[in-house]
C-alpha cells in the first residue's frame, strides 16, 4: 500500500447542494415515481452529498453508506447522486459494478439508459467501462477533463483488482494528475459488502504486530486507488451493511456516516412477503430439497412441476388476458454447481417441450386431458387472491400461447444478456450469477429449494432474494417456493433487519454501538472480514450486569427513581433479603430508565443496548406495551454482600442472585423465581461489595438483573471496541 489515507471529514464539512440541470432533467423523466417520492430521492441524494468532500475547496477523503432493501432501487438512487455530484463541481465519478461481467454491464447499460448518455446528454457525459492504459484512456480523460463545457465522466469498473490496479495507473499518470488536479472524485462501490471488504482482517486482529497486516488483493487494490486521489468521497450501497458496519472501526474502508434509504411506495420486500402475505410462501417438501451430497433428486420434484404450472397460469392472465404486464419472470436457484443448475434447465426445457406437443394434440386426447387436469388444479392456487379471476376455461386456452412465448435461459458465466421484451415470458435457471446485484425484470415465482448446513449468514440469505422487488401490480400472483429451515432463517432476519434499520434511523454512526440483533441460529457476515473482537450472545433466561463504574452517579439515579415511584409487594418469604416489590412501567420509559443507566464495560453495554433495540422494536410492532422492574431486598438499606472477583483480568460480581431453599420451614424459590412470564424483568440489586483492596472493599453499587423470558429471547451480535 502506498500510502495511508487520513479521513478528515468529521461531520462539519458539509457544502451547499444545488439542484442544477443535470438532475432536474433526470427527475423530470422519473414518471413511474409521483412527487413524494421523486421528494423523498432528492432529499436523501442530497443528505448523502452534503457529506462529500467539498470537491472543489478540500483536500482529503471519506466514507459514507447507503442502506437499501434488496431490489430496492439503489441504482436509481446512486444515478440521482451522480446528477447531483455533477451539478455541485464533481467531473468523474467511479462505480465499482459487482465481480461479474454480467452486473458491470448491467450497470453500465443502466447508467446509460437513465442519464440518456447516448442520445440528448451525450455532450454532457463520457462513459468509460474498465478502461485501460493501452486504450489510451488517460488521454482521452485528460482531452474530456480540458474541455470548456466540463462534461462528466463515468467510469464502471468491475469489482476485481486487476481491473482496479488499471484504474489507479490511469490516475498515477502524469495527463490525468495535472488535468485533474485536487479536483474531487466521487467513488461509488455498488454491493459494497462484497469483495470490497479486507478478508484478512480476522486472521490480522489476532496478530500483536499491527505493522505487517495482509490484505485482500481487492481490498488493497481499492485503498490504492483512494490514496492515489487527493480529494475524493467513498460512497458503498448495499442492502446488506452488516459487514460495511462490523468491520474494525479503524479500517479505512469503515463508514463515517450513513443514509437508511427509503423504497418507493410499490415496493415488495421482506416484510410484505414474511409478515404481511405469508401465503405467499409455498413450502418445499423436504424430499424435494435439492443437496449434491445429501438429496440427489432423480426426477423432476413435483414441487417445481407445480410452480411452473402456477407461473404459466400467472403470465396467461396477467399479460396475455388482464395486459398489466408486458412479460414476467420465474427464477429456479437450487444450488451453487453449474451441472445441477444444467439439471434443472433440462428438467424445465423437458416439461416445456413436452407440454408444447401435448396441449397441440385433438381434444379428448388422453395424455392432453391428463395435463389440463393437472393445469387446472394449480390454476387454482394461481388464482387464489385474485378478484374476480377469468375462469379456468378461459385461461387454458392462453396457456399453450405462453408456453410457445416461453423464453429459458441457463444464466451461468458466459451466458448472453436477456433481451426481456422479447417474450412473453421468462424462466431463469442459475445459481450465484442469479445473486446479488442481479436484477430479474418482473419476477413473479421463485423456486429456490436451495439446502444448507449449520448457520447461514444473514447478509447471504438477504441477497438471494431477487424476488424482493416492484411488484405491487402484480403482488397476489407472485409465489415464493422455499424449504422450510429457508422460510424460518427470512422470517428472522426480517425482523432482525426492521430492528436494525429503525436504530441506525435513529442514530449517528458516532452513536451507533455496532450492534445487530440476529437469531442464534444465523452469522451476521461471513467471519473473514471481521476482527476477534466480535461479540456473540443470546439473551434468554437471567443475565446479570456488572455496573462497576460511573457508581456514584448510578446510586443516585436509582436512589430517586426508586423515591419517585410506588411500588408492589411481591409475595413474602419471611427474611429482609427475601422481600422483594415491583413496578409494572410502560415500555418507553423502560427503554429510558436503562439509557439513564450507565454500563462502561463493553459486552454488558452491548446488552443493555441490545435490550433496548429490541424494547423499542416490541413497543413499535405493539406486541408488549410494559416491563416489571423489582427492587429486590428493599428493606436491607445496608445492601446484601456479595464478593467481588477477577475473571480473566477483570472484576466481577461473583453472583448478584440469592439461591433457592426449597426444603424446611423458609421455602425460597430464590432471586431468579422473582420474575413474571408476560414481559422482560429487570432486577435492581444493591451490593455491598466484599474485596481484600481499600478501593473496593465495602462499597455500595446499585447493578442490574435482567430476565428475558422464552417468548422474549433473542440474540445479538457486536463489536468489543
Amino acid at each position: 500500500m502506498s500510502e495511508t489515507i487520513k479521513i478528515i471529514n468529521d461531520g462539519k464539512s458539509e457544502f451547499n447542494i444545488t439542484q442544477g440541470s443535470r438532475t432536474l432533467d433526470l427527475i423530470n423523466r422519473l414518471t413511474k415515481l409521483d412527487s413524494e417520492e421523486k421528494e423523498t430521492l432528492l432529499y436523501e441524494s442530497e443528505s448523502i452529498l452534503k457529506n462529500c468532500i467539498n470537491p472543489a475547496e478540500n483536500i482529503g477523503s471519506t466514507t459514507g453508506i447507503a442502506i437499501g432493501y434488496v431490489q430496492s432501487g439503489k441504482t436509481m438512487s446512486f444515478t440521482t447522486l451522480t446528477a447531483l455530484a455533477i451539478d455541485n463541481g464533481f467531473r468523474i465519478i467511479i462505480y465499482f459494478a459487482g465481480i461479474k461481467v454480467n452486473l458491470l454491464e448491467q450497470t453500465t447499460n443502466r447508467l446509460k439508459k437513465d442519464l440518456l448518455t447516448d442520445s440528448d446528454n451525450s455532450r454532457f457525459y463520457k462513459v468509460y467501462q474498465s478502461p485501460t492504459i493501452k486504450d489510451n484512456v488517460h488521454l482521452k480523460i485528460k482531452g474530456a477533463l480540458l474541455l470548456n463545457h466540463k462534461p462528466a465522466i463515468l467510469i464502471t469498473v468491475l469489482k476485481h483488482y486487476k481491473h482496479i490496479a488499471e484504474l489507479t495507473k490511469i490516475f498515477d499518470t502524469y495527463e490525468v494528475k495535472e488535468a485533474l488536479g485536487n479536483n474531487g472524485v466521487l467513488i461509488i462501490d455498488d454491493e459494497a459488502d462484497q469483495a470490497s471488504l479486507n478478508t484478512y482482517a480476522r486472521k490480522n486482529s489476532k496478530s500483536e504486530d499491527w505493522e505487517e497486516d495482509e490484505f485482500s488483493s481487492t481490498y488493497s487494490s481499492i485503498l490504492n486507488l483512494r490514496a492515489a486521489l487527493p480529494n475524493h468521497s467513498y460512497i458503498q450501497y448495499t442492502a446488506t451493511p452488516q459487514g460495511p458496519l462490523l468491520i474494525n472501526i479503524m479500517d479505512l474502508l469503515s463508514p463515517k456516516f450513513h443514509k437508511v434509504l427509503t423504497p418507493g411506495k410499490s415496493y415488495t420486500g421482506g416484510k410484505t412477503f414474511f409478515e404481511d402475505n405469508t401465503d405467499l410462501i409455498i413450502s418445499i417438501p423436504e424430499r424435494e430439497v435439492y443437496h449434491h451430497k445429501n438429496n440427489q433428486l432423480p426426477e423432476c420434484p413435483q414441487s417445481l412441476i407445480n410452480a411452473l404450472q402456477i407461473f404459466i397460469c400467472g403470465v396467461a392472465i396477467t399479460v396475455n388476458i388482464q395486459g398489466k404486464e408486458n412479460f414476467l419472470s420465474m427464477l429456479i436457484h437450487a444450488d451453487s454447481l453449474k451441472d445441477v443448475s444444467r439439471q434443472f434447465y433440462d428438467w424445465v426445457k423437458m416439461l416445456k417441450d413436452s407440454w408444447e406437443d401435448i396441449l397441440q394434440l385433438p381434444n379428448g386426447d388422453p395424455s392432453k386431458s391428463e395435463l389440463i387436469e393437472q393445469f387446472k388444479e394449480n390454476y387454482f392456487e394461481a388464482v387464489r387472491r385474485i378478484d374476480n379471476p377469468p375462469s379456468f376455461n378461459v385461461v387454458i386456452e392462453e396457456v399453450l400461447q405462453v408456453i410457445l412465448d416461453t423464453n429459458i435461459e441457463l444464466v451461468i458465466a458466459g451466458s448472453r444478456e436477456i433481451d426481456w421484451s422479447n417474450a412473453t415470458a421468462h424462466i431463469l435457471v442459475g445459481a450465484d450469477m442469479l445473486n446479488r446485484g442481479y436484477t430479474v425484470e418482473g419476477l413473479m415465482v421463485s423456486y429456490m429449494p436451495r439446502y444448507s448446513i449449520g448457520k447461514s449468514n444473514a447478509d447471504t440469505i438477504q441477497q438471494r432474494c431477487r424476488f424482493f422487488g416492484y411488484k405491487r401490480n402484480f403482488l397476489d400472483s407472485c409465489r415464493v417456493f422455499l424449504p422450510n429451515e429457508s422460510i424460518m432463517e427470512y422470517r428472522e432476519y426480517v425482523e432482525h433487519e426492521e430492528i436494525f434499520r429503525a436504530n441506525l434511523k435513529e442514530h449517528s454512526l458516532e452513536e451507533y454501538e455496532q450492534l445487530l440483533i440476529l437469531s442464534g441460529n444465523v452469522n451476521p457476515t461471513r467471519n473473514n472480514i471481521l476482527s476477534v473482537d466480535l461479540i456473540k450472545h443470546k439473551l434468554s433466561g437471567w443475565r446479570q450486569l456488572n455496573a462497576l463504574q460511573h457508581i456514584d452517579e448510578n446510586n443516585i439515579f436509582i436512589e430517586n427513581f426508586i423515591a419517585n415511584n410506588t411500588f408492589t409487594n411481591f409475595e413474602d418469604f419471611g427474611t429482609p433479603d427475601r422481600r422483594h416489590r415491583y413496578i409494572k412501567i410502560d415500555i418507553n420509559v423502560a427503554i429510558e430508565f436503562l439509557k439513564n443507566f450507565k454500563i462502561a464495560n463493553m459486552p454488558d453495554a452491548l446488552r443493555k443496548s441490545s435490550t433496548i433495540q429490541y424494547l423499542r422494536f416490541l413497543a413499535d410492532k405493539n406486541e408488549v406495551n410494559h416491563i416489571y422492574i423489582f427492587q429486590m431486598a428493599y428493606s436491607v438499606e445496608e445492601g446484601r454482600k456479595r464478593s467481588l472477583d477477577t475473571d480473566g483480568g477483570k472484576l466481577k460480581i461473583s453472583n448478584i442472585f440469592s439461591g433457592r431453599a426449597l426444603s424446611g420451614t423458609d421455602k425460597y424459590p430464590g432471586d431468579k423465581g422473582i420474575k413474571f412470564e408476560d414481559s422482560i424483568c429487570i432486577q435492581i440489586h444493591r451490593i455491598r461489595l466484599i474485596h481484600p483492596s481499600m478501593q473496593w472493599a465495602n462499597k455500595l453499587i446499585h447493578t442490574f438483573g435482567i430476565y428475558y423470558p422464552e417468548d422474549f429471547a433473542h440474540s445479538f451480535v457486536g463489536v468489543n471496541k
